[in-house]
C-alpha cells in the first residue's frame, strides 16, 4: 500500500477504535479550523460596523431566540447519535425523529411569537427575534444530519456540510454589511445561509436523512422521547443560564452593556470549541464501548480528562494575560469594557473544561435524569444571581453570576459521575494532571505578563513555557514510579 492509499485508509475508512478516533479528530479539527476561521471574521465585522449599541440589539435578539433551541432540539440530536451508534437497525427511527422535529418547530415558533411580545416593544428587535428563530430551527434540521454522520463515525461528511454552511453565512453577512448595513439584514443573512445549507444536505444525501414519517408510531415516539426529554430538560437548563444574562441586560434597557458582555461571551464560546470538538468525537466512540468498561476504558477516559484540563488551563492563562490588547486590537477601543468581563469569564472556562468529561459520562451511561437535576440547580442559581447582580453591576454582575454557576456544576458533576457511572472523574491520575496543569498555567501566565503588550511574542512564549512545564512535570512524576517498579522487581 503506497503512502497516499495508506493516508486515505486512515482518513476515510473506519477500521478500529484508535484509528476511528484519530480519523474523527482530524476531520472534526479541520471542520472547526475552517468554520471558526471563516466565522471569526463575522464577529469583528458586525462589532466594528455597528458599534456596541447596535451590536447589543442584535445580541439581545440572538440570545432570546437561542433559548427556543430547547424546543427545536429537544434532545433529539444526542438521542439520534446515541441510538444509531449502538446499532444500525435504529436507523428505522429517523423518519419518526424528523416528524417529531417538525412538530417541535411549529411549537417553538409559536412560543417565540408570544415571548417576543412580552420582552420588547422595539419592532426591529422583534423582527430580528422572529427571523433568527426560524433560522435556528432550520439549523436544527441540519444538525440532525450531523447526528447521523457522528453515529456512523463519518465526520468527513460533517466537515463538508459545516464548511459549506460557514461559507454561506460569511458571504451573506458580508454582503448585508456592504450593500445594506443593518442588524436586521444580518438576521436575514443567518436565515439565508441556513436554508442554503439545508438544501445542500437534502441534495447530497438524496433525501435519506430527511425522510419524514407519515404517521405517529406510538411505540417509536415513546422510546425516542423517553431518551430525549431528560436530555432536552438538561440542555434547556444549560441554554437558560447561557442566555439569561444577555436577555436580562437587554430587557432592562442596558443595550450597550449587552453588546460589551455578548462580545466577551462570544469569545469565550470560541475558547470552548475544544470541549465540543473533543466531546463530539469521543462521545460516539465511548458510547459504542460501554458494554466493556474495563481498565483500558478507564485509561482512555483519564487521558481525555487530563487533556481537557490542560487545554482549559492554557486558554485561561492566555486570556488573563492578553485580554486588554487583544480586544482593543480586534474590536476597537469602543469595546474596551469587554476585556474585564472576558477575564472574569475565563475562570468559568477552566471549570467547564474540568467537568465536561463528567457531563459526558452522565449521557454515555444513561443518567440523563440525574444530569437534568444538576443542571437545573445551576440554572436556578444563575437566574437568581443575574436578577440580583445585573441591575447594580451590569455586565460584570452577569459575568460573576456565570462563574458562580459553573462553580456549582463543578462541585456537582464529578461527584454524580463518580456515584452513578463506572468512570472516576477525580482519580489519582486526573488529580495529578490537574495539579500539573495549574503549575504550568501559572508559569505561562508569568511569562506572558512580562511581554503582554506584544501579543506576537507573549502568546508563543507562554505556549512554550506551558508545554515545557507540562512535559517536565510529567517526567518528574514518572521518576518515582519507575524507581518503585525497579525496587519491586
Amino acid at each position: 500500500m503506497n503512502p497516499l492509499e495508506r493516508l486515505r485508509a486512515w482518513l476515510l475508512v473506519n477500521r478500529h477504535w484508535e484509528q476511528v478516533v484519530f480519523k474523527n479528530i482530524v476531520w472534526a479539527t479541520l471542520a472547526e479550523a475552517v468554520v471558526r476561521g471563516l466565522k471569526l471574521a463575522i464577529l469583528p465585522l458586525i462589532a466594528r460596523v455597528f458599534g456596541p449599541a447596535e451590536f447589543g440589539k442584535f445580541a439581545f435578539a440572538y440570545s432570546f431566540a437561542s433559548v427556543f433551541n430547547i424546543v427545536f432540539d429537544a434532545g433529539l440530536a444526542t438521542t439520534t447519535t446515541r441510538e444509531l451508534a449502538m446499532t444500525k437497525k435504529n436507523e428505522a427511527l429517523l423518519p419518526d425523529i424528523l416528524l417529531i422535529k417538525l412538530g417541535l418547530g411549529v411549537l417553538g415558533i409559536a412560543a417565540i411569537v408570544l415571548g417576543m411580545l412580552l420582552v420588547t416593544r422595539d419592532p426591529v428587535i422583534r423582527a430580528m427575534i422572529m427571523i433568527l428563530g426560524v433560522a435556528f430551527f432550520v439549523l436544527e434540521l441540519v444538525n440532525l444530519s450531523f447526528a447521523v454522520f457522528r453515529a456512523q463515525q463519518r465526520m468527513e461528511y460533517e466537515f463538508l456540510v459545516r464548511t459549506a454552511q460557514a461559507v454561506f453565512l460569511v458571504a451573506a453577512v458580508a454582503l448585508a454589511a456592504w450593500k445594506a448595513p443593518s442588524v436586521l439584514n444580518v438576521s436575514y443573512a443567518y436565515l439565508a445561509s441556513g436554508l442554503l445549507t439545508l438544501a445542500l444536505v437534502a441534495a447530497v444525501t438524496r433525501g435519506k436523512v430527511v425522510r419524514i414519517g407519515s404517521r405517529v408510531r406510538v411505540d417509536a415516539w415513546r422510546r425516542i422521547l423517553g431518551i430525549a426529554v431528560p436530555l432536552a430538560l438538561a440542555s434547556g437548563a444549560t441554554t437558560v443560564y447561557m442566555n439569561i444574562d444577555s436577555i436580562l441586560l437587554g430587557s432592562l434597557g442596558k443595550i450597550t452593556d449587552t453588546g460589551w458582555y455578548n462580545l466577551a461571551s462570544r469569545i469565550v464560546g470560541m475558547l470552548l470549541v475544544p470541549t465540543g470538538l473533543l466531546s463530539l468525537v469521543i462521545f460516539p466512540a465511548f458510547a459504542s464501548t460501554t458494554s466493556d468498561v474495563g481498565e483500558m476504558f478507564r485509561k482512555r477516559w483519564d487521558r481525555w480528562s487530563i487533556g481537557m484540563i490542560a487545554l482549559g488551563a492554557y486558554l485561561a492563562c492566555v486570556v488573563f494575560a492578553t485580554a486588554d490588547p487583544l480586544v482593543r486590537l480586534i474590536f476597537g477601543p469602543a469595546f474596551a469594557p469587554s476585556s474585564a468581563a472576558l477575564r472574569i469569564l475565563a475562570i468559568a472556562v477552566v471549570m467547564i473544561f474540568v467537568y465536561t468529561p463528567s457531563f459526558q459520562a452522565m449521557i454515555v451511561f444513561d443518567r440523563q435524569r440525574t444530569l437534568f437535576w444538576s443542571l437545573l440547580s445551576g440554572a436556578v442559581v444563575n437566574v437568581a444571581l443575574n436578577v440580583a447582580w445585573i441591575p447594580p453591576y451590569g455586565l460584570y454582575g452577569a459575568a460573576w453570576a456565570t462563574v458562580v454557576t459553573h462553580g456549582v456544576l463543578l462541585c456537582e458533576l464529578p461527584v454524580l459521575a463518580h456515584r452513578y457511572t463506572p468512570v472516576r472523574p477525580m482519580s489519582g491520575t486526573v488529580v495529578a494532571g490537574l495539579a500539573g496543569a495549574a503549575v504550568a498555567a501559572t508559569l505561562a501566565y508569568t511569562a506572558m505578563s512580562v511581554t503582554r503588550t506584544n501579543l506576537w511574542l507573549a502568546v508563543p512564549l507562554g505556549s512554550l513555557v506551558f508545554t515545557a512545564s507540562l512535559v517536565g512535570l510529567d517526567r518528574a512524576r514518572a521518576v518515582p514510579i519507575t524507581l518503585r517498579m525497579l525496587t519491586r522487581w
